[in-house]
């Protein structure tokens, strides 16, 4: 194995502005957008935690954000944003930005979280109120580390020097830019967990571009993945971790729209 350069990241930070300082707010309007099943007024719990039988897989969901649910399992960092798709016998399926189905909200019987090791569903219950989920205050002065610190971890991900670089950042979405590297960290590592299911493989990435856009869109050519990001849509302005999996095992997946 040939020695690994650990020390040949590069963070760029091109066209970031110094000024407008002040986080991404996450205070909108409580709104209801569970079903019967829930069994619960927005306007007096709107974000809840629920457990299942195995703690590692509890998990909050947070409806203030006007209409779309943002889902987090308790004993991980990453938020995910849901979808409502109508189901049958007026369930209510939150989807995830792959289309797949994270939690059915059921008249009867309850919630059930489908994690993505399990295919038949666990019920899961309502434990109280939950932790609002939001994003993190990020200064643009800690973006650099932060990326640099990551670049250092695709190095052991990757056996191959990494360079990150951002472009249209600023004090307000700082935030974004560092939660979408962190996803690419995720996606890398669970391909590299499991090398040969579903036939994925480690991409031959050597460049992280993150990127200021009017719209969502992942490019992956010689050894470069473009991330555009639309930063005024907060958490659904950025692709998961399991979307960037799927992407860059070279199966191109595309959010269902259904």
């Amino acid at each position: 194995m040939r020695n690994t350069r650990r020390f040949g990241t590069l963070i760029t930070l091109a066209g970031c502005l110094l000024s407008g300082a002040g986080s991404a707010a996450a205070g909108e309007p409580a709104t209801k957008v569970l079903r019967e099943a829930y069994q619960v007024p927005a306007s007096t719990q709107p974000v809840t935690r629920f457990d299942v039988g195995r703690k590692s897989e509890a998990f909050i969901l947070d409806q203030r954000h006007q209409g779309r649910l943002l889902f987090r399992y308790v004993r991980s960092r990453e938020v995910f944003v849901l979808r409502q798709v109508p189901g049958p016998r007026g369930d209510v399926m939150l989807k995830n930005d792959l289309g797949a189905v994270m939690v059915r909200m059921s008249r009867v019987g309850g919630p059930v979280l489908f994690p993505e090791r399990s295919s038949t569903g666990i019920p899961a219950w309502r434990a109280g109120p939950g932790t609002p989920l939001g994003p993190n205050t990020v200064r643009l002065d800690d973006l650099r580390p932060a990326l640099s610190d990551i670049a250092n971890d695709l190095v052991s991900i990757l056996d191959r020097d990494v360079t990150i670089s951002v472009r249209g950042a600023n004090e307000r979405t700082a935030w974004i830019y560092l939660d979408t590297a962190l996803n690419a960290r995720s996606a890398l590592k669970r391909i590299k967990r499991n090398p040969d299911r579903k036939g994925r493989t480690l991409p031959d990435l050597n460049e992280l571009r993150l990127v200021s856009s009017d719209h969502q869109e992942l490019k992956l050519n010689d050894g470069l993945l473009e991330i555009h990001l639309v930063t005024q849509e907060g958490f659904a302005g950025r692709p998961s971790s399991l979307r960037l999996a799927g992407f860059l095992s070279g199966k191109r997946v595309r959010a269902s729209k259904d």
